[in-house]
């Protein structure tokens, strides 16, 4: 199963400040199109993120990830967003089983840094798609919790010169 990370990151390797906060994203001069979610998303057909990153989408309020299958990895109770299609697997052993159960092909890591490295541990992580953002936030929350973005073995690696920031298309060993 191809389980990409998509997320975006400064220049020094943060995707959100400490608190969590992303609001730096919006100061920047970039146009949301030149990202490439749209294609992104449609490429998808389910999701997995940390407990961390679903408390963000949850206190945001509401779920903007349509009727997609998603899952939470947590071993806390979790209450159910209005309008999330989430299932009840909450370990990524059991819910990459239940993923292909479903016949599910592409997951979208969502986020976050802890997770990401999780994966990557477990040899699950496949595909990395990171929007690198011309800004630095010198502390907060690291894209991986416990590796480099630069250390990783890949077989393919491209950058792509957009529209004020470098996209990284990644295919991992």
């Amino acid at each position: 199963m191809k389980i990409t990370y998509y997320a975006a990151s400064s220049l020094d390797g943060f995707i959100a400040r400490e608190d969590g906060d992303v609001s730096w994203l919006d100061t920047l001069d970039i146009d949301p199109a030149d990202t490439g979610y749209e294609e992104f998303f449609a490429s998808i057909d389910g999701l997995v993120m940390g407990r961390s990153t679903y408390d963000f989408i949850f206190n945001y309020g509401s779920w903007p990830y349509g009727d997609k299958p998603g899952w939470v990895c947590t071993s806390r109770a979790l209450e159910t967003l209005d309008g999330a299609n989430l299932e009840n697997e909450r370990t990524i052993k059991d819910i990459i089983p239940a993923a292909a159960a479903m016949e599910l092909k592409h997951l979208w890591l969502v986020g976050g840094g802890e997770l990401a490295s999780s994966l990557l541990d477990e040899g699950l992580l496949t595909h990395l798609s990171i929007s690198e953002m011309p800004i630095r936030l010198n502390t907060g929350i690291p894209l991986f919790a416990r590796h480099r973005l630069e250390n990783l073995e890949t077989v393919k690696r491209k950058i792509i010169r957009k529209n004020g920031f470098n996209q990284l298309e990644m295919t991992l060993i």
